[in-house]
């Protein structure tokens, strides 16, 4: 049996949704902390496991109870709080007899010097995975194509894309895409210590996601290699916690470093298939976001 963490978070429904098409729904469940929120899947016949907290290992065991694998996706806490969760889950997976974890980490947790504090977090987990004992596979995903559309939203309000990350450049990989190759990670019984780095098929810089942007709203919309400061002010007053602007200027900093730019066939190689093109949901989405006058 195969237990998806994270179920009702963005990754974990497009895993779920990917899953489903490679093997029967009765061969795996689904773990969420509220079990409320993730009924429609309950209705559709998938098993759903509640009080699943990364906050206590014993809640991790119950929901990996009688699993052979597990995936374990990321938390979204602040920085030592979240490696204290990722252990925990771990550590219950640990006592449920799991066989094999597999892990959602990011493209530069190999970097021992990026600027990025998300990535101490997964440096942190994937070394302790590889303490557990436990057969493990990981997965270091690139940024989401997604998060050009957040990105956007900002740059129509202002008229620039205001971000610095020089000319570095990013794969990014749309979510359907990474959850694809995960599904695919995880129907398969490979005990093999493995990791992939999951990116889209081409690097692009914050200048051609401007480009792309323009062109598809009709107006022209500049990148603005601002500085890390006023990058971070602008995320403050949209609301962002302390620690995820801190994050997300951490990141800037080593997609500006090249920490980013790789490129990988690690998707078409799990999935049969080729990754879409990273700025083509920017393009298909971004001419929605316009506010009517």
């Amino acid at each position: 049996m195969i237990v998806v963490t994270g179920g009702n978070g963005q990754l974990g429904r497009a895993v779920v949704t990917a899953l489903r098409k490679r093997i029967d729904p009765a061969n795996f469940v689904v773990s969420v902390r509220d079990a409320d929120k993730a009924a429609d899947l309950a209705t559709e016949g998938i098993a759903i496991r509640g009080n699943a907290d990364y906050s206590d290992s014993d809640s991790m065991a119950r929901a990996f109870d009688g699993a052979r694998t597990a995936l374990i996706i990321s938390g979204s806490s602040p920085v030592e709080v979240r490696k204290q969760q990722q252990r925990n889950a771990i550590d219950g997976a640990k006592r449920a007899g799991v066989q094999r974890i597999v892990y959602t980490s990011v493209q530069d947790a190999a970097a021992p010097n990026s600027p990025f504090s998300f990535t101490d977090v997964h440096r942190d987990t994937e070394a302790y995975l590889a303490d557990s004992g436990v057969a493990y596979t990981i997965a270091r995903n690139t940024a989401y194509a997604e998060l050009n559309l957040l990105f956007a939203k900002g740059a129509l309000a202002t008229g620039k894309l205001s971000i610095p990350t020089g000319d570095g450049r990013v794969a990014f990989a749309t979510r359907t895409d990474l959850a694809n190759a995960l599904a695919a990670i995880i129907a398969t019984d490979d005990y093999g210590e493995r990791i992939y780095t999951l990116t889209g098929s081409v690097a692009y810089s914050y200048d051609d996601v401007a480009a792309a942007l323009s062109e598809a709203v009709g107006r022209t919309i500049p990148h603005d290699d601002c500085s890390p400061e006023t990058y971070a002010a602008g995320l403050s007053v949209a609301g962002l916690p302390p620690f995820l602007v801190e994050g997300m200027v951490g990141m800037a900093e080593a997609v500006r470093q090249g920490m980013y730019a790789g490129v990988t066939q690690d998707i078409p190689l799990l999935t049969g298939q080729p990754a879409v093109d990273g700025l083509t949901i920017l393009r298909r989405v971004a001419p929605t976001l316009i506010l009517p006058a």
